[in-house]
């Protein structure tokens, strides 16, 4: 984004940089506004003013000197030659500008839109490439991590599902359509192969972060307490994160629009609202606009599944999202 910008402003700034010199010096004589009016007025009053008697004709009179003063010494501006070089200039920076808005920030892989983007797009292609041409479980797994990794989800869930063809036992898939499972808010499926994975591979502190969101967003405060527990026992990085979820978690209980929040959404959207799983809502334009938030919550969308509330609940809740 910031890339853009900048190109934008030096674009627009080369661009009048070289235009400006077509504009030419001002003239040292402009045109007095409505010139043509006036010179009809003025031969309108020598025309009168041989009628014209006694006061009449003074004020005609300085109406005549006060019209020729007006058009006193303008002259019609000299036609100037034509000159290429500020054309080609102007041409030049306009090229040079673009190629470099089209090399650096304009899209050209799905997704991409900046100089990072585009090289991690490449990479993303040339591991998808070689796992298709390949059917290899490692190559498949490399092309579903970084897939992960850059939440190119789709892409991550065709790898890994290609993976589980191939190896129904690896613990990895498993977890990773899990949690995409979850993410497309399909509940029931994420639980079944969440639990499948944590049973396999207990360490794995990813599956029960995701196990811990799961049954919290199902509303069963205990089981996700639990799992956010044993996300702790082994290890997981983001330890401060979950600690916060799961005190907020044996807090909550109200039915006020920060209680629900904290209940339905906190795991995915962060506690404060400052993102997650889920993106940022606090200063987010969106939480200004209710109905707008409303079907988002009932309905679900791209990798947020849909939240059943009671009535009451989602209007506490959006209450609580417009103060954010």
């Amino acid at each position: 984004m910031m890339a853009t910008l900048i190109f934008l402003v030096l674009f627009f700034l080369g661009l009048y940089l070289a235009l400006r010199p077509l504009r030419g010096p001002r003239e040292p004589f402009p045109e007095p506004p409505r010139r043509e009016e006036l010179l009809r007025e003025l031969e309108v009053l020598k025309e009168e003013v041989q009628n014209l008697e006694g006061e009449e004709k003074k004020l005609a009179l300085a109406r005549m000197v006060e019209l020729e003063r007006a058009l006193e010494g303008w002259r019609p501006p000299a036609p100037r030659p034509f000159n290429p070089w500020p054309v080609a200039l102007a041409l030049g920076v306009v090229v040079l500008l673009g190629v470099g808005l089209w090399r650096y920030t304009l899209p050209r892989l799905p997704g991409e839109t900046t100089v990072t983007q585009r090289a991690e797009a490449r990479e993303l292609k040339a591991l998808q490439d070689k796992a298709k041409r390949t059917g290899e479980v490692a190559d498949l797994l490399a092309w579903g991590r970084r897939a992960y990794e850059l939440q190119a989800f789709d892409q991550a869930a065709e790898a890994y599902l290609e993976v589980l063809r191939k190896d129904p036992r690896n613990v990895e898939a498993v977890r990773r359509v899990g949690i995409l499972l979850f993410m497309g808010g399909r509940l029931e499926e994420a639980e079944m192969f969440l639990q499948i994975a944590q049973h396999a591979d207990p360490k794995a502190a990813e599956g029960w972060l995701f196990l811990g969101n799961l049954y919290f967003q199902k509303g069963q405060t205990e089981e996700a307490i639990a799992a956010w527990e044993k996300y702790l026992e082994v290890g997981g990085e983001a330890r401060e994160r979950v600690e916060g979820l799961i005190a907020m978690a044996r807090a909550q209980g109200g039915k006020d629009g920060k209680s629900v929040y904290q209940a339905r959404c906190a795991a995915c959207h962060g506690a404060e609202a400052q993102g997650g799983v889920g993106p940022r809502l606090k200063g987010n334009p969106i939480v200004k606009a209710p109905e707008a938030v409303r079907e988002i919550v009932l309905k679900g969308r791209g990798q947020m599944p849909a939240v059943p509330l009671a009535e009451g609940e989602l209007k506490a809740l959006l209450d609580y999202l417009s103060g954010l």
